[in-house]
This record gives structure tokens, C-alpha cells and sequence, in this order.
């Protein structure tokens, strides 16, 4: 029973490894244009859900980590720029910052390389910017 128990997990191990890597736009690209197959045609094979999955907690993440980075730099009067991007106040679906990531995304080929949360906060300060 143990050895059996031991090569489930090592099988798990293997195929959750590569998430442990660099997030990179191409994988924030990739991933995110799947959710917006999926959510448009409201089918998708299944292994595409797992990506859209991902997409939509990378993007939901991204704003519930702004809305607290802006409610802490508020409370101690410091506006740091880093994560500062502002939603308005009745917030923004999940599909809707999507979209904003992805088109910010194809419009900037040359950075796709680049670090996959840097470019996530990117296009979402582009779109809502603070005033």
C-alpha cells in the first residue's frame, strides 16, 4: 500500500513541477486566451479547463492583491505605484480584466518574455489607471 501510495504522489510531483516555474506573458497569454474560448463559446475541450482556471485565478488574484495593496497604502498615507492600479468602486468581472490582459498582451509581442505578473499589473494600470 505504501509503495502505491509513494508513486501517486511522485506522479502528482511530476505533473505539478512545471508550475513551480517562472510565469512568464506567454503563459499568461496562452492560458487567458483559452478562458475567453471558453467563456465566447461556452465550450472548450477538456484540457483547456484547466487553463482557463488558471487564467481566472491569476487574474482575480492580481485584483483582490491591488484592492488590498491599496487599502494598506491608503491607510498609511504612502501611494506606491508598484501594484497601484485602481477598479472602480462596484469593481470589475473577472471576463472583463481578462480581456484588458489579453489585449494589452498581443499588443506587446516584445515583452512577452517578460515576467507574466509584471505584465498582468501592466495592462490592468493602463486600463484603470488612479486619478
Amino acid at each position: 500500500m505504501k509503495n502505491w501510495l509513494a508513486l501517486i504522489v511522485a506522479v502528482l510531483f511530476i505533473f505539478v513541477l512545471p508550475t513551480f516555474g517562472e510565469t512568464t506573458g506567454n503563459d499568461v497569454l496562452d492560458r487567458c486566451q483559452t478562458a475567453l474560448r471558453l467563456y465566447d463559446n461556452n465550450a472548450a475541450p477538456a484540457g483547456e479547463h484547466m487553463d482557463a482556471g488558471w487564467c481566472s485565478g491569476w487574474v482575480q488574484g492580481t485584483l483582490e492583491l491591488t484592492k488590498l495593496h491599496n487599502e494598506w497604502t491608503d491607510f498609511v498615507k504612502e501611494k506606491s505605484t508598484l501594484l497601484h492600479f485602481c477598479v472602480p468602486t462596484s469593481g470589475v468581472p473577472v471576463i472583463q480584466a481578462i480581456r484588458v490582459v489579453v489585449k494589452y498582451l498581443k499588443e506587446h509581442p516584445e515583452q512577452l518574455h517578460e515576467d507574466g505578473m509584471g505584465l498582468t499589473v501592466a495592462a490592468l494600470k493602463k486600463s484603470f489607471p488612479c486619478k
